[in-house]
Protein backbone atom coordinates (compact mmCIF):
# COMPACT_ATOMS: atom_id res chain seq x y z
CA UNK A 1 0.00 0.00 0.00
CA UNK A 2 1.17 3.69 -1.06
CA UNK A 3 2.00 5.68 1.66
CA UNK A 4 -0.72 8.55 0.82
CA UNK A 5 -3.51 5.10 0.59
CA UNK A 6 -1.81 4.33 4.19
CA UNK A 7 -2.77 8.14 5.30
CA UNK A 8 -5.79 8.00 3.64
CA UNK A 9 -7.44 4.82 5.58
CA UNK A 10 -5.96 6.12 8.87
CA UNK A 11 -7.45 9.50 8.66
CA UNK A 12 -11.16 7.72 7.97
CA UNK A 13 -10.32 5.45 10.92
CA UNK A 14 -10.07 8.33 12.73
CA UNK A 15 -12.46 10.04 11.84
CA UNK A 16 -14.97 7.65 12.18
CA UNK A 17 -13.60 6.25 15.28
CA UNK A 18 -14.26 10.31 16.63
CA UNK A 19 -18.17 10.07 15.34
CA UNK A 20 -18.77 7.04 17.39
CA UNK A 21 -16.68 8.36 20.50
CA UNK A 22 -19.24 11.93 20.26
CA UNK A 23 -22.19 9.31 19.94
CA UNK A 24 -21.10 7.18 22.91
CA UNK A 25 -20.20 10.46 24.95
CA UNK A 26 -23.73 12.07 23.34
CA UNK A 27 -25.73 9.01 24.60
CA UNK A 28 -23.83 8.13 28.39
CA UNK A 29 -23.18 11.79 29.19
CA UNK A 30 -26.43 13.33 28.26
CA UNK A 31 -27.35 17.08 28.82
CA UNK A 32 -25.15 19.07 30.70
CA UNK A 33 -23.12 16.36 32.70
CA UNK A 34 -19.40 17.57 32.37
CA UNK A 35 -18.06 15.01 34.36
CA UNK A 36 -16.95 11.65 33.45
CA UNK A 37 -18.43 10.05 37.05
CA UNK A 38 -21.33 11.55 35.75
CA UNK A 39 -21.81 9.35 32.85
CA UNK A 40 -24.79 6.53 32.83
CA UNK A 41 -27.60 5.94 30.50
CA UNK A 42 -30.32 8.43 30.42
CA UNK A 43 -33.63 7.86 32.95
CA UNK A 44 -35.67 6.62 30.32
CA UNK A 45 -38.88 6.74 32.81
CA UNK A 46 -38.43 11.06 33.03
CA UNK A 47 -39.14 10.79 29.11
CA UNK A 48 -42.39 9.70 29.22
CA UNK A 49 -44.89 7.78 31.88
CA UNK A 50 -45.07 4.84 29.85
CA UNK A 51 -43.13 2.11 31.12
CA UNK A 52 -43.20 0.00 27.72
CA UNK A 53 -41.79 2.91 26.19
CA UNK A 54 -39.40 3.75 28.62
CA UNK A 55 -38.09 0.23 28.41
CA UNK A 56 -38.34 0.38 24.67
CA UNK A 57 -36.28 3.46 24.58
CA UNK A 58 -33.63 1.90 27.43
CA UNK A 59 -33.24 -1.55 25.14
CA UNK A 60 -32.66 1.41 21.96
CA UNK A 61 -29.70 2.82 24.34
CA UNK A 62 -28.18 -0.15 24.97
CA UNK A 63 -28.41 -1.86 21.13
CA UNK A 64 -26.80 1.89 20.54
CA UNK A 65 -23.90 1.10 22.75
CA UNK A 66 -23.14 -2.26 21.73
CA UNK A 67 -23.17 -1.65 17.98
CA UNK A 68 -20.35 1.47 18.92
CA UNK A 69 -18.51 -0.53 21.04
CA UNK A 70 -18.43 -3.38 18.10
CA UNK A 71 -17.50 -0.96 15.69
CA UNK A 72 -14.64 0.95 17.84
CA UNK A 73 -13.17 -2.90 18.28
CA UNK A 74 -13.57 -3.07 14.47
CA UNK A 75 -11.38 0.20 13.95
CA UNK A 76 -8.94 -0.65 16.49
CA UNK A 77 -8.23 -3.98 14.62
CA UNK A 78 -7.89 -1.96 11.58
CA UNK A 79 -4.73 0.35 12.80
CA UNK A 80 -3.51 -3.12 14.01
CA UNK A 81 -3.58 -4.10 9.95
CA UNK A 82 -2.35 -0.73 9.15
CA UNK A 83 0.52 -1.06 11.43
CA UNK A 84 1.84 -4.87 10.79
CA UNK A 85 1.14 -3.77 6.80
CA UNK A 86 -1.89 -6.26 6.23
CA UNK A 87 -4.45 -3.81 6.28
CA UNK A 88 -6.47 -4.04 2.52
CA UNK A 89 -5.65 -8.11 2.37
CA UNK A 90 -8.79 -10.25 3.40
CA UNK A 91 -7.99 -12.10 6.54
CA UNK A 92 -10.02 -15.15 5.48
CA UNK A 93 -8.83 -15.70 1.48
CA UNK A 94 -5.22 -13.30 1.37
CA UNK A 95 -6.62 -11.27 -1.83
CA UNK A 96 -6.48 -7.63 -1.45
CA UNK A 97 -10.01 -5.87 -0.20
CA UNK A 98 -10.98 -3.52 -3.09
CA UNK A 99 -10.44 0.39 -2.28
CA UNK A 100 -13.89 1.03 -2.77
CA UNK A 101 -14.89 -1.11 -0.01
CA UNK A 102 -12.08 0.23 2.39
CA UNK A 103 -13.30 3.64 1.05
CA UNK A 104 -17.01 3.10 2.42
CA UNK A 105 -16.17 0.79 5.22
CA UNK A 106 -12.36 1.79 5.87
CA UNK A 107 -12.69 -0.98 8.95
CA UNK A 108 -13.29 -3.99 6.69
CA UNK A 109 -10.92 -6.84 7.53
CA UNK A 110 -12.65 -8.76 4.51
CA UNK A 111 -13.54 -8.98 1.04
CA UNK A 112 -17.25 -8.96 0.14
CA UNK A 113 -17.60 -12.32 -0.46
CA UNK A 114 -15.47 -13.38 2.27
CA UNK A 115 -17.62 -11.05 4.35
CA UNK A 116 -21.30 -12.51 3.39
CA UNK A 117 -20.17 -15.63 4.31
CA UNK A 118 -18.77 -14.86 7.27
CA UNK A 119 -22.29 -13.14 8.16
CA UNK A 120 -24.17 -16.43 7.01
CA UNK A 121 -21.59 -18.68 9.37
CA UNK A 122 -22.16 -16.46 11.75
CA UNK A 123 -25.63 -15.27 11.67
CA UNK A 124 -27.30 -17.47 14.52
CA UNK A 125 -24.79 -16.44 17.17
CA UNK A 126 -25.66 -13.08 16.58
CA UNK A 127 -29.20 -13.55 16.60
CA UNK A 128 -28.84 -15.58 19.83
CA UNK A 129 -27.15 -12.86 21.88
CA UNK A 130 -29.31 -10.11 20.42
CA UNK A 131 -32.66 -11.90 22.19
Amino acid sequence: MKPAEHLRYRELLELRKEQLSQQVGDRLHGHGLERHEDAALPRRADDTDDEAVASSMRDADVASLARAARELALIDAAYERLADGSYGVCVDCDDPIPADRLLAFPEAARCAQCQTRFEKAHAHAVYRTAN
